[in-house]
């Protein structure tokens, strides 16, 4: 734009070059102040200036063929009197280059490409705009120059503690005012450009009275140099007044990154919110993983066709919603209003289905109050992502972990002072990771990923933590914190964290599923719970499918040990009466168990066959097939299709003994157990479809009940 008369310009150059052929670059620059305005002395009005720029030829161009002028950052008088330039560079469309600069007013000519680029906290915005003390004096009828109004200030000498006592006083009373109000107006929006404004004006009147007493005080102790000292006293005084009051508006970071890596113990994070327990990336999701204490959780984020960001983890919508389709097709109204996740399948209808929730409104919610991993999983999320957050979110960097994968770029986050998690595939060589670690805060592991080399990355890391996912069992979480990773990213992140069991009785009408509920596959519909339409019952629509019960995990017994009962049905007789379905338990950890393979740890199972024999097996982890305990088959009546049946497990320390109710003699019998080694007593156990691979006629369970003999 013009510069005023009188105001002071720059002219500033910049060149360009194509990164594909070393040739003249094609682009634009942006130049604007890191403040909203600029007051001149001597010229009327304020000043902003900057605009979009293109280059010509490789050269920067103001759009007449002429050179580009810039307002230069130290005019003396200027307020605010602290402030930069910024400049944001794009080159041949590629992702934008941000950095910050200054201009002194006595240059002939600077080169932008050679000046010196200062870091983002070192150009903020310091000054309060407003009428000056000067102003004020002449309003109230005074006449004469700002010479004359600093000699009206001289007066008798005084004592120079009330200058130095300054800024005691405005913490302890200017301040206590501002704090009420920025208590009952803090906006959790995250608006820092609209809180700053609204944090200075209310701060301006008192900050400019209290500036006048202190500079009063200081000129009348150093008459001397009162014009310097009464300067310097007023700078510093609206300075720190104005930076402490717009400091109580601005987004507020409760827990930062830092604080919460220097929390002793295993760090445990929301993946995709709670993915396994609520419909991933909802904010209900989000909400329970906060509720209940989890301090830190996973956004993945994609772009619809109007570059608005949404929580969803795929690029399509076919998994998690109803609808089909890459969410970069939809327009943003069609998102808000006709989407919904289709979380009901895999976690029970009674579920209502959820919306897709909008990135800024869960910034909006929980930055600052919880650690955010923030992912951008499609390439076109990712410049929409960078600009949300430096434009809309500057304090964003104190409590938001940039999450990415190897093969991604990590330089504009570390530029813009985020930390860095970055996660490996389980076959990544050292010279993928070495090629990142100098932008890379914390690694990540996968559970699959054998331990042996969980270890190695462990070490290579040195003092960098290393994260894990998906974790969704407390087996899991023993394993990765033995290999030395300090975080995990968990579907169950309430069930992985804690250590005891939840409930002793089921409420399976409910059709909902539970937390601790450990399916063979994560994030698969086929291994999760299926929620029977009526009579609360449960099962597996799985070829020897299998669930873990850790809700109920682990059983603490009783004096006398405990008993487990549960109801059980078959809805469909198989043509093959020898196969089964039934319980396993009695495990030292919730690790998957499958019958007739090996499996991770010791304990029991009980088979119901098709024709009524029941049978109680231990099995080992040293062979696929179960070793039959007591008398071996306990004949009982064959299952009528759809009819109920109750079977009773009691455990205790010295013996375990397996019933169908309804005959005294559908019993094991107490079988005991004399070797030690041979009695197992861990408190794990689940619901499991036996040797069925035709689902139709698994096994249904309800009214499960724990209870301590």
């Amino acid at each position: 734009m013009p510069f005023p008369q009188g105001v002071p310009s720059v002219p500033v150059r910049y060149s360009i070059t194509s990164p594909a052929d070393g040739g003249p670059g094609e682009g634009t620059l942006q130049l604007m102040p890191t403040v909203p305005a600029i007051r001149i002395p001597g010229a009327e009005g304020v000043f902003t200036g900057g605009g979009t720029y293109r280059f010509v030829d490789g050269q920067l161009d103001n759009g007449t063929g002429g050179q580009v002028r810039l307002l230069p950052t130290n005019i003396d008088g200027a307020n605010p009197a602290v402030w930069a330039w910024l400049g944001i560079e794009q080159v041949d469309g590629r992702q934008p280059r941000y950095f910050y600069f200054s201009l002194d007013a006595d240059a002939a000519e600077v080169d932008l490409g050679s000046v010196q680029q200062l870091a983002p906290d070192l150009a903020q915005y310091l000054a309060v705009p407003g009428e000056s003390a000067y102003d004020a004096w002449r309003r109230a009828g005074n006449e004469g120059t700002e010479a004359d109004f600093l000699a009206s200030l001289v007066g008798p000498p005084g004592d120079i503690t009330a200058a130095n006592g300054y800024t005691d006083e405005v913490v302890s009373e200017g301040l206590a005012a501002e704090v009420q109000r920025a208590d009952a107006a803090y906006d959790p929006a995250g608006a820092a450009g609209a809180a700053f404004t609204a944090a200075v004006d209310a701060a301006s009147s008192d900050a400019a009275t209290k500036a006048a007493t202190a500079r009063d005080a200081a000129i009348a102790s150093a008459a001397q140099d009162a014009d310097t000292k009464a300067g310097n006293a007023q700078s510093a005084a609206v300075q720190a007044a104005a930076v402490a009051a717009a400091g109580l508006y601005l987004p507020k970071a409760l827990l930062t990154v830092d604080a919460f890596m220097a929390q002793a113990g295993t760090k445990v994070f929301g993946h995709r919110g709670a993915g396994m327990v609520c419909p991933e990336h909802t904010e209900a999701a989000y909400d329970y993983a906060i509720a209940h204490g989890i301090q830190a959780m996973e956004l993945s984020v994609n772009v619809d066709s109007e570059g608005q960001l949404w929580c969803l983890h795929d690029l399509t919508l076919d998994r998690t919603t109803y609808n089909t389709g890459a969410l970069n097709t939809y327009p943003s109204t069609g998102v808000a209003q006709r989407i919904l996740t289709n979380g009901r399948v895999m976690l029970g209808q009674g579920w209502t289905d959820q919306p897709m929730v909008p990135l800024r409104r869960m910034l909006d919610k929980y930055l600052g109050k919880v650690v955010l991993f923030v992912e951008p999983k499609g390439n076109d999320a990712v410049v929409p992502l960078q600009n949300l957050l430096a434009t809309s979110y500057p304090h964003a960097n104190q409590s938001v972990i940039w999450k990415a994968h190897v093969g991604t770029s990590f330089v504009w986050p570390k530029n813009n002072g985020f930390r860095t998690w970055c996660y490996v595939n389980d076959d990544s060589l050292d010279s993928a990771l070495d090629g990142k670690d100098s932008l890379v805060d914390y690694w990540g592991v996968s559970t699959s990923m054998p331990s042996a080399r969980r270890k190695q990355i462990v070490q290579r890391a040195g003092n960098k933590p290393v994260f894990s996912w998906p974790v969704f069992r407390r087996s899991q979480r023993a394993a990765l914190e033995a290999d030395g990773v300090v975080g995990l990213m968990s579907s169950d992140p309430v069930y992985v964290r804690g250590t005891t069991a939840q409930a002793t009785a089921s409420l399976w009408g409910q059709q909902v599923k539970e937390s601790g509920g450990t399916p063979q596959t994560d994030y698969n519909v086929d291994a999760a719970l299926k929620f029977s339409e009526t009579g609360g019952w449960v099962s597996i629509n799985r070829s020897r499918g299998t669930y873990g019960l850790g809700r109920y995990c682990p059983i603490v017994p009783g004096a006398g040990g405990y008993r487990i009962q549960i109801e059980m049905k078959y809805d469909q007789i198989s043509s093959d009466l020898n196969v089964h379905g039934g319980l396993y338990l009695g495990k030292a950890s919730d690790d998957p168990y499958e019958f007739n393979t090996i499996n991770p740890s010791n304990g029991y199972h009980l088979i119901l066959r098709h024709n009524g024999v029941l049978r109680l097996y231990r099995h080992v982890t040293t062979q696929t097939g179960g070793i039959l305990l007591g008398a071996g088959d306990i004949g009982t009546d064959a299952p009528v299709a759809g009819q109920s049946m109750t079977i009773q497990i009691d455990v205790t320390p010295t013996t375990i003994e397996a019933r169908r109710l309804g005959n005294p003699l559908w019993t094991t019998g107490p079988i005991s157990e004399t070797n030690p080694n041979d009695r197992y007593r861990g408190g794990y156990f689940g619901l499991s479809n036996g040797s069925i691979s035709d689902t139709a006629a698994r096994p249904f369970w309800r009214n499960l009940v724990i209870t301590q003999l």
